[in-house]
């Protein structure tokens, strides 16, 4: 069974089409948490995240429910 509870009732019982991820872009662990998600990379927004005094760029993930439902086995 894959993880995603949140997004198959994102896609099945709410009906939503497009589910994204936002993480800045040197977090690893996170980008590798939209992967495993099968989300696509669309984008990356430079200097998009302010944290601690200071600008980051941010990471743009993203999965359609088509997508979604053929990635479940």
């Amino acid at each position: 069974m894959r993880s995603g509870g949140l997004l198959d009732w994102a896609f099945g019982t709410r009906g939503l089409h497009r589910a994204e991820w936002h993480c800045r872009a040197d977090n690893d662990r996170s980008a590798a948490v939209a992967k495993r998600l099968g989300m696509t990379l669309e984008g990356v927004r430079r200097e998009a995240w302010p944290y601690a005094g200071a600008r980051h760029d941010k990471q743009v993930w993203a999965v359609l429910a088509p997508e979604w439902h053929a990635l479940e086995r």
